[in-house]
């Protein structure tokens, strides 16, 4: 039996633009109702808690959102490829629900089905994150799904489409990218306590077909109270050295 025709969750081009929150949330005191499945809306200045959760691009030529379920799905992948289907393979349990594998199908035939590792459970009210995103800057839609979410960070699965092969390969699980088109760049940002003074982040791009990091900055605490350690790294004839290294002080701290 074929797959039946889903609803699709890619949209037109933008330049900022990001998903609302999920349903749970709307219903908690936000007073919007819950978008339907696919929608997306504007972006707006987002607090710190919530900027990774953006659809982190400039120049993104596809547009992740929250969804129910995803029975299924359906997101243009550009090219010749054309309209794929994805159909969420739920499990449910005294925790919340978990998305177990995506089956991937087009023009009603079933191609794939993609394993998704290391998702925390969602309560039965929540949305899944989900849909394509131009990771490689190929003009065609790659996938990713959010599998975990916490007050400042959230985490994405990927899978690159493979225009030889008409499949997607999993690229692993990533901070959420944000996706810099005019520089080919991919970076990932991590919050930690201090009020953010401990903070992590990288940019990728991609060589030869693989994702490969280009630069790092750590912000780590010392021992001394509101004094941290700032190192900064770029790779440079293919090896990663450190390009900066020195002490930073918090804003209560005396200098």
């Amino acid at each position: 039996m074929g797959y039946p025709i889903g609803r699709r969750i890619y949209g037109e081009p933008s330049v900022f633009f990001r998903p609302r929150e999920p349903r749970k949330a709307m219903r908690s005191g936000c007073g919007a109702s819950a978008p339907a499945e696919g929608r997306i809306v504007p972006l707006l200045l987002l607090g710190a808690a919530a900027v990774l959760l953006a659809p982190f691009a400039l120049g993104q030529s596809a547009s992740p959102s929250y969804v129910d379920n995803c029975q299924p799905c359906t997101v243009p992948v550009g090219g010749t490829a054309g309209v794929y289907s994805f159909t969420f393979a739920l499990k449910s349990g005294p925790e919340g629900r978990i998305v177990e594998a995506i089956d991937v199908a087009k023009d009603s035939k079933l191609l794939q089905h993609l394993h998704v590792t290391g998702m925390e459970p969602l309560d039965e009210g929540d949305q899944f994150f989900f849909g394509g995103v131009d990771l490689n800057f190929d003009g065609l839609a790659d996938l990713m799904l959010m599998v975990r979410k916490g007050a400042a960070n959230a985490y994405a699965m990927y899978w690159l489409f493979d225009a030889k092969t008409g499949t997607f390969i999993e690229l692993g699980t990533y901070p959420m990218f944000q996706v810099d088109a005019k520089t080919h760049r991919l970076s990932t940002y991590e919050r930690g306590g201090a009020a953010g003074l401990i903070h992590e982040s990288k940019e990728y791009a991609f060589e030869d077909g693989k994702l490969v990091l280009m630069r790092d900055e750590k912000q780590s605490a010392t021992g001394q109270p509101g004094v941290f350690r700032k190192v900064v790294r770029e790779r440079k004839g293919g090896t990663m050295e450190i390009v900066e290294n020195k002490t930073v002080h918090g804003p209560a701290t005396d200098r």
